[in-house]
């Protein structure tokens, strides 16, 4: 199987080297491609890559930076056209500011590899075994209810609404309904709504997720709300709030091993 791992970055100069340096042989081995995806970034997000690609010594990396600032949903969009490009089989979101932990990426291809009818493997923060710090409670509770309304509205057990460590079987987005979803922080609750409109079988596994140095552009309550609202929409089959976009999602080549 080939296996592209895709880490969208902005302004992730201080963790994206913690980040590459999680690669080590023995899971630089497992994957084909690691694709840093820079999304406009106003630090030195790139030449810290470059750097920490550097002492890796593997080939297997590539630094692009988008053409416009896509958000967070338009470089996920980025990624996966990318990976359909690659003719990879499945592409993995690993974000780039090193909340989620490198090495959970061999759990997830395992988890893969052992089902192979699986759409996504998504990574949860919220499961028993999963491993939170620095996270509050507050924060803990809230997305836990989050996950209890989409599970009784949706029918469909839901352990997280969307981390930042997830792969996905390519042939289950060669529709390219995800064209059509935002390109904002909500962009995830599309995603797995759309999976759950196609009733596509996915694996939620647990990972670790811990909160140090990172600055989340997300806002709680908004956030929630849009999840929420979202969730509604799917509820009622209202597709024609999907948003319909007008860029190309294009990105540049900017350094390599």
């Amino acid at each position: 199987m080939k296996i592209i791992v895709a880490i969208p970055c902005f302004n992730c100069e201080k963790q994206i080297p913690r980040v590459i340096k999680g690669f080590n042989k023995k899971l630089l081995s497992e994957i084909d491609e690691v694709m840093i995806v820079n999304n406009r970034s106003e630090d030195n997000t790139v030449d810290a890559a470059k750097k920490a690609i550097k002492q890796t010594g593997s080939h297997k990396f590539s630094i692009y930076t988008n053409t416009e600032n896509y958000n967070l949903g338009g470089t996920h969009k980025v990624a996966f056209l990318h990976a359909e490009q690659k003719n990879a089989d499945y592409l993995i979101i690993l974000h780039g500011d090193d909340q989620a932990r490198t090495q959970d990426i061999s759990r997830l291809i395992r988890v893969a590899k052992n089902n192979s009818s699986v759409s996504a493997v998504l990574g949860s923060r919220f499961s028993r075994e999963s491993q939170l710090q620095g996270y509050s409670k507050e924060r803990i509770i809230g997305n836990k209810c989050l996950n209890l309304v989409y599970s009784a509205v949706t029918l469909r057990n839901t352990k997280d609404l969307g981390s930042g460590l997830n792969m996905f079987k390519m042939d289950s987005l060669k529709d390219h309904r995800y064209l059509g979803f935002g390109d904002n922080l909500a962009f995830n609750f599309d995603l797995l709504l759309d999976y759950y409109k196609k009733k596509a079988t996915l694996v939620f596994t647990p990972i670790t997720w811990r909160e140090t140095d990172q600055v989340s552009n997300a806002r709680n309550l908004n956030i929630a709300k849009m999840a929420v609202t979202k969730l509604v929409r799917w509820r009622f089959n209202k597709e024609k709030f999907l948003n319909k976009t007008t860029s190309d999602y294009t990105t540049v080549e900017v350094g390599s091993r």
